[in-house]
């Protein structure tokens, strides 16, 4: 889709115009100030992927602007999403650890990974590697600072 924006227009109805693209439209403008108003709404607003033409008589595309991500834009969100996912995760954790609480479980590091006893046998080293013991698949997850350290 595509708008076109007359040189006749207010500021105000150009961006009552802008609000309703979606990625991927394009604006027409015939009018240098209308092109400089859609490319600073479209900039401000960090809209990517539509494309703004300032086209002149003969509908040849004398100027265009399209808004670019930053790469740092994307590291930070990125940086969000894994903040959010490692939020998430910490909540899940801390549910289980709350549910193993309530049952009379202790999770314990043992070797290089974790095992899930009864809390009357976490302090007996014996029990550990005992069939009261359950390993924990940690999916490689899981890592002591040891390891860090060693790698």
């Amino acid at each position: 889709m595509h708008i076109e924006l007359a040189a006749d227009l207010s500021q105000a109805q150009v961006m009552d115009q802008l609000r309703k693209l979606r990625p991927g439209d394009r604006v027409h403008c015939f009018d240098v100030h209308q092109f400089k108003v859609a490319s600073s709404a479209i900039a401000g607003w960090r809209w990517a992927n539509i494309l703004v033409l300032l086209l002149g008589r003969d509908q040849q595309v004398i100027e265009q602007y399209k808004y670019q991500v930053a790469q740092a834009e994307l590291e930070a969100g990125l940086r969000s999403r894994h903040r959010q996912d490692q939020e998430q995760v910490v909540q899940a954790l801390e549910k289980v650890f709350s549910h193993c609480k309530q049952v009379g479980l202790q999770v314990v590091s043992f070797s290089d990974g974790l095992v899930v006893v009864p809390e009357h046998l976490a302090s007996d080293p014996m029990a550990l590697c005992s069939p009261e013991a359950l390993g924990v698949n940690d999916q490689e997850a899981y890592t002591t600072i040891t390891e860090q350290l060693e790698d």
